[in-house]
């Protein structure tokens, strides 16, 4: 619960909690101030979560619903978006620009496309077609370290900055600040 304490804290606009497994997980992010309940659709995750429990999940859920993919096949995440209402799909891996054209023209128009951008990287591919906003992080369930001078040079008015990092007091020192904040419920 650690982490809803530091959303709390975090000066966010919109905030996003990741790796909600169970009802009571959804309820408590709520309560701390989470626009959004993340739904990991990786089951060789310790977060990842079976469509029909994230579905009974969201029933009257007072939180928007995104869900996060990585490398999945096309089929797989629109089956998803059939079974469960959701504001936005991210793409947490290696999605190429083909697939997202695809992804988009199938997918209805309501629904957002957030690709992550490695916060590794020097320079993060954020320069996809059709997609909406980006999350700078790293894997699922990956810690970070800051990079400073990425985080200086790089416009944060579409993206999600993950709050992953090792040290969770560094992240309202950021002088831009990002559209929203991504956490892991389990971290």
């Amino acid at each position: 619960m650690a982490v809803l304490t530091q959303l709390k804290t975090l000066q966010s606009k919109e905030s996003i909690v990741s790796g909600i497994t169970n009802r009571t997980d959804l309820i408590a992010a709520h309560a701390a101030g989470a626009t959004y309940a993340g739904f990991i659709f990786v089951l060789t995750s310790p977060y990842g979560i079976a469509i029909e429990d994230a579905k009974e999940i969201a029933k009257d859920s007072p939180l928007k619903h995104i869900g996060i993919f990585q490398n999945s096949d096309l089929a797989d995440i629109l089956y998803v978006v059939n079974e469960i209402k959701l504001y936005a799909i991210l793409l947490n891996g290696w999605e190429t620009q083909a697939f997202i054209t695809k992804l988009r023209e199938q997918l209805p128009e309501s629904i957002k496309i957030i690709k992550i951008a490695h916060l590794k990287d020097d320079a993060p591919k954020m320069n996809y077609q059709h997609v909406d906003f980006y999350l700078l992080g790293g894997h699922v369930g990956e810690i970070l370290e800051p990079n400073w001078t990425l985080l200086k040079n790089i416009d944060l008015s579409n993206v999600f900055l993950s709050g992953n990092w090792k040290d969770s007091a560094l992240l309202p020192n950021i002088q831009s600040r990002p559209l929203g904040i991504e956490l892991n419920f389990k971290m």
